[in-house]
């Protein structure tokens, strides 16, 4: 198997607590510049009483908003003066309230004090997601969830999925904070009532086409009242309904989620459990008039995670805002239960797949396309390691190289689309170019010569602007 070697800027290490930043488009800043002593504020902090440990993402929406509302009745010097002392009110336990500017420069951060002052615009994951980039991208829109990967300094440094709520103060800065999946639930989408009769999949389509046609029908306030309500008409088992617009900002969200609507949460920069975008990817099918995509939804059964592919299935309800609703994909209820048998796990790591593309697009770089394109068609060749192999495609989605899938090469897949209906060539690209290359489809195993669909997790990056080279890992992610 392949191994992960990064090279990381020497602060990347340091920073224990995620920031965030790009360019300004605010104009002139206010307030004291960056690195300047401030003297410790004489201010009387609100009342709230804080839980003695944040294990779940909204008690941290809950103590952001707090530090967003302090920062905006305290005038900026006397916040980042309160956020930068160690021993003050935000610093619970491992989770401390950050700060930064727009372009990037950390203002505030008690558990890494030296930091302060630097700028880390460009910093990135151990994906090459630029997270600093997405964090103010998200606080642009006020508040909302931001995941990636990050060193933790209380496992040797190993990276781990993350977690930051980030919110906007006055324009030119933001404040937020942030918990490892170690410490609680990163990923509070993953929730599924599966003790529900499992619909369809043209039940599915249906109850959103319903709902697409109730928010026509009586307007768009009473339509989100009703979503909203955990005992209205659109709560029906593991059939739930959740209505964003088209910046990722939550107006409706099932019962298990009523932060996402308090808070007003947007999740443009949400990822799933596999490290796919999931509201970015189906607000962009939204956008092209509605269709299917995948998401990974934990079952937790007999002391097991299991992470369940979900088929999810979006529509615009006009040009300000859409809706969605997922069930488990019917290949996989009965392991959603527990029952694994016939099915395949999954081998190999997203970190493995995400290595092996970089090494094909790094070897595709020195070397030329004519000669890649026939290393990647060599079954025995450098990219192929069991089931794990890579592919090529042109922009406009022909196949150009596949070890195994030669019946392939040579045909458009642009409009190819799974038994259900999502065109994986397509929501595959707009992962690469909008989100984080990474993306889910149910595929055949055809290193193994299989015909039954199989839960793939697919990662693909571009080597220049008329071609991209992909790979996928096969089976069901158990821990």
């Amino acid at each position: 198997m392949i191994r992960r070697h990064m090279v990381l800027v020497a602060f990347f290490f340091a920073v224990a607590v995620l920031s965030a930043g790009c360019t300004d488009t605010t104009g002139t800043k206010t307030g004291t510049p960056v690195g300047t002593p401030i003297p410790a504020p004489t201010t009387t902090i609100a009342a709230h009483t804080p839980p003695d440990k944040i294990t779940t993402t909204p008690e941290l929406a809950a103590f952001v908003a707090h530090a967003a509302a302090f920062a905006r009745g305290n005038g900026r010097d006397a916040t980042i003066a309160a956020f930068n002392d160690p021993d003050g009110p935000f610093v619970i336990g491992t989770v401390q309230v950050f700060a930064l500017d727009y372009s990037g420069n950390l203002l505030a951060d008690a558990g890494e004090p030296e930091v302060v002052g630097t700028n880390i615009q460009d910093m990135a994951d151990s994906f090459g997601i630029p997270l600093v980039r997405k964090l103010a991208e998200t606080a642009g829109f006020r508040r909302g969830y931001v995941s990636y990967t990050y060193p933790n300094p209380a496992k040797n440094n190993t990276f781990e999925p993350r977690i930051a709520v980030v919110e906007d103060v006055d324009g030119t800065y933001y404040v937020g904070a942030a918990m490892f999946a170690s410490e609680g639930e990163v990923f509070p989408s993953v929730k599924l009532n599966t003790s529900a009769a499992h619909p369809d999949v043209d039940d599915l389509v249906a109850y959103v086409k319903n709902a697409v046609a109730y928010a026509k029908e009586h307007g768009n306030e009473k339509a989100l009242s009703e979503f909203n309500n955990p005992d209205g008409q659109f709560v029906q088992g593991e059939l739930v309904m959740m209505a964003f617009d088209y910046d990722g900002t939550n107006l409706a969200a099932p019962p298990y989620s009523p932060e996402l609507v308090k808070y007003r949460i947007n999740l443009i920069n949400y990822q799933d459990p596999d490290g796919v975008e999931t509201i970015r990817g189906m607000r962009d099918i939204a956008k092209g008039g509605g269709g299917f995509f995948y998401t990974a939804a934990r079952v937790d059964v007999d002391g097991r995670s299991l992470y369940i592919p979900k088929i999810d299935y979006a529509e615009p309800v006009d040009h300000e805002w859409w809706v969605f609703s997922g069930i488990i994909a019917p290949e996989y209820t009965r392991a959603a239960t527990g029952n694994l048998t016939g099915v395949q796990l999954r081998y190999y790591t997203r970190e493995e797949l995400f290595d092996r593309v970089n090494e094909a697009v790094a070897f595709a770089k020195e070397n030329g396309k004519e000669k890649t394109l026939a290393e990647i068609n060599n079954p025995e060749g450098r990219f192929v390691t069991g089931d794990l192999f890579v592919w090529a495609s042109s922009r406009d989605g022909v196949l150009l190289a596949d070890p195994f899938w030669k019946s392939g090469i040579g045909q458009n897949h642009w409009e190819f689309a799974d038994p259900h209906g999502m065109k994986v060539t397509q929501v595959g690209i707009q992962a690469m170019e909008n989100g984080t290359g990474f993306s889910h489809a149910l595929f055949p195993n055809t290193a193994l010569n299989g015909t039954a669909d199989v839960h793939k997790l697919i990662y693909m990056k571009a080597v220049d602007d008329t071609w991209w080279i992909g790979s996928g890992i096969y089976g069901l992610r158990v821990e």
